[in-house]
């Protein structure tokens, strides 16, 4: 059998396809969702919140909250800040 012979079987196919709408899905709804972050991160919610409704890292929550200066709720514990702050002896 070469490459152009094959086809999938009936349950590749709608596995195939189902994963395929997954997707579509994804980028129709991916700049919607993260402009109601912005709103709902300056209006009080936290980054794990919406990571729990939505399946998403923390992380990409995190992003959006710093560049839209949205306070944060608590100091990183990790990363660049912390890295710099103890090189000066300020932890």
């Amino acid at each position: 059998m070469t490459r152009d012979d094959w086809t999938p079987d009936d349950e590749a196919e709608r596995l195939y396809g189902r994963y395929k709408r997954a997707l579509e899905t994804e980028r129709e709804l991916k700049d919607p969702v993260r402009e109601q972050a912005r709103r709902d991160l300056k209006a009080g919610a936290s980054v794990t919140q919406l990571s729990k409704l939505t399946g998403m890292t923390p992380e990409v929550f995190r992003r959006i909250a710093r560049a839209e200066g949205v306070e944060r709720k608590r100091e990183p514990t990790v990363g660049r800040e912390v890295e710099a702050k103890r090189a000066q002896g300020g932890e």
